[in-house]
C-alpha cells in the first residue's frame, strides 16, 4: 500500500517538473533576441522554428519526433542552439508519459549542457534535472533494496513459523505422554 502512494507522489512530482520545464522551454526559445537581418537570418529562424516545433510534438505527446526534431538540428545546425536541442532530448527522455522513457539517456543529455555550454539559460535546469533523476534512481535502489529486505524477512518468518508449529506439535506429545503416566 505505501509503496503506491509513493510511487505516485514520485510520478506527481516528475510530472510537475516536466511541465515547469517544458513551459520554461517554450518561454525560453520565444524570449531568444532575433538576429539583425543578415545573410544568417534565415538559419536562425530555421533553428528556432525547429525547436519550437520540437517543443509543440514534446507537449503533444510525440516523443520520437520532437527527439529526431532535435537530433536534426544537432546535426545540421551545429553550434546554433545545441544547449536547447540537449534539453529538448533531455526532456523527451525523461518524459514521464514517455512508454520508452530512459532517464539514463535524459542524464546523457542533460550533462552535456552542463558539461559544454557552462553558460547556457538552460544550465539550471539541466542541473535541477540532473539532481531528479539522481533522487529518483536513489529511490529505485531504496526500493530494490527494501524489496530484497522483505522477502529475506518473509521466508524467515516461513521458517519460524514452521519450527513454532513443530515445537507445539511436541508440546503437544510431550503432554500427551504426562497424561498417560499419571
Amino acid at each position: 500500500m505505501g509503496h503506491e502512494s509513493a510511487r505516485a507522489r514520485q510520478c506527481f512530482y516528475v510530472h510537475l517538473a516536466g511541465c515547469l520545464m517544458g513551459a520554461f522551454l517554450i518561454i525560453t526559445a520565444g524570449c531568444q533576441p532575433k538576429p539583425l537581418p543578415t545573410g544568417g537570418q534565415s538559419l536562425a529562424a530555421e533553428v528556432d522554428q525547429r525547436l519550437s516545433r520540437g517543443a509543440i510534438m514534446l507537449q503533444n505527446g510525440d516523443y520520437d519526433a520532437a527527439r529526431r526534431e532535435s537530433r536534426l538540428i544537432l546535426y545540421h545546425f551545429p553550434g546554433q542552439a545545441d544547449d536547447e536541442a540537449l534539453y529538448l532530448l533531455g526532456m523527451a527522455w525523461v518524459h514521464p508519459d514517455n512508454p520508452r522513457q530512459d532517464i539514463r539517456q535524459a542524464d546523457r543529455f542533460f550533462r552535456r549542457i552542463v558539461d559544454e555550454h557552462p553558460h547556457s539559460t538552460l544550465i539550471t535546469a539541466a542541473q535541477t534535472w540532473l539532481a531528479l533523476i539522481a533522487w529518483t534512481e536513489e529511490c529505485q535502489k531504496n526500493r530494490a533494496q527494501m524489496e530484497t529486505t522483505s522477502l529475506k524477512l518473509k521466508q524467515q518468518l516461513k521458517v519460524e513459523a514452521t519450527k513454532r508449529n513443530q515445537l507445539e506439535e511436541r508440546l503437544q506429545q510431550m503432554k500427551a505422554i504426562d497424561l498417560n503416566m499419571e
